[in-house]
C-alpha cells in the first residue's frame, strides 16, 4: 500500500509539472490550453470560405471550447523567432486585458492575435476558428502576396524597377492591339500596382464574361479586358478598387521561368519555409488567385518587410521597393477606411498596402497594412518595431481601432529617440543662424553621401538622393520625407533618376531633361522638356515663378556653361547661355534660380583658385541685366567644396552639400538672412 507520504509526495510533483505546463498562458477566467490548438483531421481540408463542391465552408470548423493565449510563444524551429512579452519594459497587462476582452467576444469574431516587438514573436493568441496550424483564408490580404512576388522577380533580375513605368501591354507581345481599346498603351505596370489602370467594365459585360470563360484563360484576360474597357485616359487612371492584381500576375507569368505558380512556391514561399498554404487557380485566368495561409505565415511575410526585404540574412526583395510599396503613394477617401474609428486616419495606398494614421495619446503612428475582407490584418507599425497579424470571420471590423486603443500602449515606452525628434518643421530641428549647420545629424546627414534635399511648397515633402552601402555595393536611390498629423516618415520613392528639383508652386519635379507633374496625391509619368534640350547633357533644373528655367551642362571635360529658358506667352523658349557675368571661370553648375528671379546661386571654380568647388551668387540689377558673380563668404565656402545650393520655398534657409570626405558629403543650412549681406550696396 502506497504511504500517505508518497501520496503526498506524488501530489506536488503534479502539481509543478501543471504549473510549469501552463507558465506562459495566462490565467484568464477561461479553462488553460498548455498547447497551441490544432485542426482536426476532418477539419484540415475546410481551409476555404467555400470549396469546389459548394458545400463546405471555412465557417464549418468547429469552435474552440477555450481560447489559448501565450505571452512565451513556442519555439517551432518555423524561422520565427520568439520572446516574451514581459521583456523590454512592454506594459503585458494591456494585452492581456485585450485577449480576455477578444475571448469574451467584445470585439468581434476573431480567430486569432499575434504580436512581435523586434523582431520576435511575444504573444501568440487563438479563438473561436483559429488553429495554429490552420490556413485562414486571406481575401485581399492575399493582394500583398503578389506585390512580394514581383519584388523578388525584380530581385532576381526578370523586371527592373524601372519596368514599374513600362506600358503593361510590353510584356505582351501576341496581344492583337488592333482590338483594343482607345487608351490601352496608357497602362503602366504602376498603374497596375497602385489600381489605377483606369480599365473600367460594365457589369453588364461582366455577366456576359461569365458565360464565355475560355475567352479569360491565360493572356486572353489580358486581351479581353482590354478590349472591353471604356477608353482610357489620364483622368480615369484613379483609385479603383478592382481586379487589376490579376494584372500583375499575368506579368509574373509571362517574364518568369515555367510558370507563376512555380515562381511563387520555390522563390517566396520556400524561400519563407512555408509549406502549409494553399493558392487557388483564379476562376478566370487560371493563374494563382485567393491564397489561405497560417497566421505564422502571414507573420513572416510581415518580419520580411518590416526587415526590409531581408530573410535571414538573404535579400529577398530590393530594399526600395519595398519601402516604395509600402509608402503612402497616395490617398483615398476616408469613407473608405477598413478597421477604422476615431483614431484611424490618412488612408493611403501603396503597392497593394494600405497606410494610414494610428493615433494614441496626442501621437500619431504611421501604418502599413495588408488588409482582407472579414478582419484578416498585417499590420506594421515601424516607429514601435510593432507587427500585429490579425484573422478573423466577422463583419464590423475595427481592427485598426482596436490597435490603436489596446495595443500601441503597451508598446508605447519603446519608441526610439530619434523617431520622437521628427516632429515640427524641418523635421524637428533646431533652426540654425548665420554660421551654416548640419542639418539633421544621423537622420539626413551621415557618414555616407547625401546630396539636393528640396522642401515642397507645403513644407510638407523633403525630397533627397543619398548613397546606401549594402554587401560592399553601392548604390544611389531617391527618398522623401511626408508630413502627417506633425510627424514626418521617410519613404524611398526609387533608384535615382536624377537631381530632383521642384518648381516654385510645387507642381512639377525636375530630373534634368526630364520631368513629371503633380496629380492629385501622385505624380504623372515622366516626360520630356523638349527637342531643344536633348543635346545638353542636363544635370539640374530650377524654374522661377514665372516658368523660366535655369540648366547646367555636364561636358565630357567638366560641368560648364549655364543656360536660361524663359517662358514667352506660355511657349517654352530654346535655352540660352547666362551672360560671361556668370560663365567665367574653368566650370559652373547647379544653378538656383530665385522664384522672383531677383538672383541666381551656383556653385563654380576659378581659374587660379584649389580644385574645389565653391557658392557664387549674382544678383539681378534695375537694368534687368546680371550683375557680376559674387564668391560667398568663409563663412559659406572652405576649403573642400560647397555645391548644389537650393533655398527653401518658404524663403528662409539656404541648404547646400559640402564635402568632407572622398565618400561623405553632408548636407548644412543657414538663415537665408545670409544671402542679403552679399548683395552690393
Amino acid at each position: 500500500m502506497i504511504s500517505i507520504m508518497k501520496i503526498l509526495l506524488l501530489a506536488i510533483v503534479l502539481c509543478l509539472s501543471q504549473l510549469t505546463s501552463v507558465v506562459s498562458v495566462w490565467a484568464t477566467d477561461l479553462p488553460k490550453a498548455q498547447k497551441a490548438p490544432q485542426v482536426s483531421p476532418e477539419e484540415a481540408e475546410l481551409i476555404h470560405w467555400r470549396l469546389q463542391d459548394g458545400e463546405r465552408r471555412f465557417t464549418d470548423i468547429s469552435l474552440l471550447e477555450n481560447a489559448y493565449t501565450s505571452a512565451q510563444p513556442e519555439d517551432l524551429k518555423d524561422g520565427i523567432q520568439v520572446g516574451e512579452l514581459d521583456a523590454d519594459g512592454i506594459d503585458s497587462v494591456i494585452i492581456e486585458q485585450l485577449a480576455k476582452n477578444i475571448a469574451a467576444g467584445k470585439h468581434g469574431d476573431i480567430d486569432s492575435l499575434l504580436i512581435a516587438h523586434k523582431n520576435k514573436l511575444v504573444f501568440e493568441s487563438y479563438y473561436r476558428r483559429g488553429r495554429i496550424d490552420l490556413q485562414h483564408p486571406q481575401s485581399s490580404a492575399g493582394k500583398v502576396y503578389v506585390s512580394l512576388a514581383l519584388g523578388r522577380a525584380i530581385q532576381l533580375g526578370y523586371l527592373s524597377m524601372s519596368d514599374l513605368d513600362r506600358p503593361l501591354l510590353d510584356f505582351f507581345p501576341t496581344l492583337d492591339r488592333s482590338k483594343l481599346s482607345k487608351g490601352a498603351e496608357l497602362v503602366t505596370l504602376r498603374h497596375a500596382m497602385t489600381m489605377r489602370s483606369g480599365i473600367r467594365i460594365k457589369e453588364e459585360q461582366w455577366s456576359d464574361l461569365n458565360k464565355t470563360p475560355e475567352a479569360l484563360a491565360g493572356q486572353g484576360l489580358i486581351q479581353t479586358y482590354l478590349e472591353l474597357s471604356a477608353p482610357i485616359t489620364m483622368q480615369s487612371q484613379t483609385f479603383n478598387y478592382q481586379n487589376d492584381p490579376m494584372l500583375v500576375m499575368q506579368v509574373i507569368d509571362a517574364v518568369v521561368p515555367n510558370s507563376a505558380k512555380t515562381f511563387l512556391r520555390r522563390e517566396l514561399l520556400d524561400k519563407l519555409d512555408i509549406a502549409k498554404y494553399a493558392w487557388r487557380p483564379d476562376e478566370d485566368s487560371g493563374l494563382p488567385g485567393s491564397a489561405t495561409m497560417t497566421s505564422r505565415a502571414m507573420l513572416k511575410f510581415g518580419l520580411l518587410v518590416q526587415n526590409n526585404g531581408m530573410w535571414q540574412g538573404e535579400q529577398l526583395i530590393p530594399k526600395a521597393f519595398i519601402q516604395t510599396a509600402t509608402g503612402r503613394i497616395l490617398t483615398t477617401r476616408e469613407d473608405d477606411i477598413f478597421g477604422g474609428g476615431p483614431d484611424v486616419s490618412n488612408q493611403g495606398y501603396g503597392y497593394y498596402w494600405w497606410s494610414g494614421d494610428l493615433n494614441h495619446a496626442g501621437q500619431t503612428f504611421y501604418t502599413v497594412s495588408a488588409q482582407g475582407g472579414g478582419g484578416i490584418y498585417i499590420i506594421l507599425i515601424e516607429r514601435l518595431d510593432l507587427i500585429v497579424v490579425v484573422t478573423a470571420h466577422h463583419r464590423g471590423d475595427a481592427t485598426l481601432q482596436m490597435t490603436s486603443e489596446h495595443i500601441i500602449p503597451a508598446f508605447i515606452n519603446n519608441e526610439t529617440s530619434q523617431n520622437r525628434i521628427l516632429s515640427g518643421p524641418y523635421l524637428g530641428q533646431k533652426t540654425p543662424g548665420l554660421a551654416p549647420q548640419v542639418f539633421a545629424p544621423g537622420i539626413i546627414s551621415t557618414n555616407a553621401w547625401e546630396y539636393g534635399v528640396v522642401f515642397a511648397p507645403n513644407m510638407r515633402e523633403m525630397y533627397w538622393v543619398r548613397e546606401v552601402i549594402e554587401d560592399e555595393k553601392a548604390r544611389q536611390e531617391f527618398v522623401v520625407f511626408e508630413k502627417s498629423d506633425q510627424r514626418w516618415r521617410k519613404r524611398v520613392i526609387s533608384a535615382r533618376v536624377g537631381t530632383p528639383t521642384l518648381s516654385p508652386d510645387g507642381n512639377t519635379m525636375f530630373f534634368g531633361r526630364s520631368y513629371k507633374t503633380r496629380q492629385g496625391s501622385d505624380w504623372s509619368d515622366m516626360q520630356r522638356l523638349g527637342p531643344e534640350f536633348e543635346d545638353i547633357r542636363i544635370m539640374r533644373v530650377t524654374s522661377s515663378a514665372t516658368g523660366t528655367l535655369a540648366i547646367d551642362e555636364a561636358t565630357p571635360k567638366g560641368n560648364s556653361v549655364l543656360r536660361y529658358s524663359p517662358m514667352v506667352k506660355g511657349k517654352r523658349q530654346a535655352p540660352v547661355p547666362f551672360p560671361e557675368t556668370i560663365n567665367t571661370g574653368e566650370w559652373n553648375a547647379h544653378p538656383f534660380i530665385a522664384p522672383d528671379e531677383s538672383y541666381l546661386i551656383w556653385d563654380g571654380q576659378r581659374e587660379g583658385e584649389q580644385r574645389n568647388a565653391d557658392l557664387y551668387i549674382s544678383f539681378k540689377q534695375a537694368n534687368e541685366q546680371w550683375g557680376e558673380a559674387i564668391k560667398m563668404g568663409p563663412e559659406i565656402n572652405t576649403d573642400t567644396s560647397e555645391f548644389a545650393a537650393q533655398v527653401t520655398p518658404d524663403g528662409k534657409y539656404l541648404f547646400f552639400n559640402r564635402t568632407l570626405g572622398s565618400d561623405n558629403v553632408d548636407t548644412f543650412w543657414v538663415d537665408a538672412a545670409i544671402i542679403e549681406t552679399y548683395r552690393p550696396k
